[in-house]
């Protein structure tokens, strides 16, 4: 296993939550009950999401960064209009990338001048900025994105339309990234393809863009998609999508770098965990 989990979201059922979601949680994953996931997976470090339900209201995400500052680091959902010293906050706290959740809405708006104006501010932090989109969308996506100068995370394999798979548009544009790239892609959530197998875009994606530009994610505690699924059940997924030991390593030290875990402690803790 990684000793990076880059994928999950924390949540609690009495937080405040946007009007117009798509899913409202009947249970809480609370931060404690996550940190217990990676302790009995020896799974390290986490990098947690920041839900589409609770908006803009990255409260409880950043106060869990506070509680696990060299455990823990986020990627936010924020309005167009935040302020410079609301960025440097999150940043100090352990905030390494913004989100744009594009499912059922409309791509065009990550190109509006006020998306590129808070773009220009991100890339100015070292963030990246992480894209859930279906397949159909990553190709404008990726065009839109064409003038920020940093790195760019694409969630769930691209999520290509179940009929396509590896003929999808927008995994093909994907594929065309290449391993001397910015695009990442995320190893996780197969379920969210809807039916379709999902190793054979694992094997183009390592065939293309090499283990350094793929990254694994939990999806804890995959929500609407939580009847029976467990972590050891998404472990043995990736065990199946990734069984070259080196391209798992080569994966973990990507995402070291990338969500900001290369400081002497986290390394320290990886050596130790491979001795082991």
């Amino acid at each position: 296993m990684p000793f990076i989990d880059t994928h999950a979201h924390v949540f609690l059922r009495s937080l405040p939550m946007v009007a117009n979601r798509r899913y409202t949680p009947g249970y809480d994953a609370s931060l404690a009950r996550y940190m217990r996931v990676l302790s009995d997976h020896d799974i390290g470090c986490g990098v947690l999401i920041q839900p589409s339900f609770l908006g803009y209201d990255n409260s409880y995400l950043l106060e869990s960064l506070d509680i696990y500052s060299q455990a823990l680091r986020g990627v936010v959902v924020v309005p167009h209009d935040i302020s410079d010293d609301a960025l440097i906050d999150m940043n100090q706290r352990g905030v390494v990338g913004i989100r744009f959740n594009m499912i059922g809405r409309d791509i065009a708006e990550i190109g509006v001048p006020d998306a590129r104006s808070l773009l220009k501010r991100v890339a100015n932090l070292g963030w990246h900025v992480e894209i859930q989109a279906p397949g159909a969308a990553i190709p404008t996506a990726l065009r839109h994105m064409e003038h920020f100068e940093g790195h760019i995370v694409i969630d769930h394999f691209g999520l290509p339309d179940p009929r396509l798979g590896l003929r999808d548009p927008g995994f093909r544009a994907l594929l065309r990234e290449g391993e001397t790239g910015r695009t990442f892609v995320k190893l996780s959530a197969g379920y969210r393809c809807h039916g379709l197998d999902v190793a054979p875009l694992a094997g183009a994606l390592l065939a293309t863009l090499g283990p350094r530009r793929l990254l694994w994610g939990s999806d804890w505690p995959w929500t609407q998609f939580e009847k029976d699924r467990s972590y050891a059940q998404v472990s043995a997924d990736l065990s199946r999508w990734m069984p070259d030991l080196a391209a798992l390593n080569q994966m973990d030290q990507a995402a070291s770098g990338l969500f900001r875990f290369s400081d002497p402690l986290h390394q320290a803790l990886h050596r130790q965990r491979k001795v082991a």
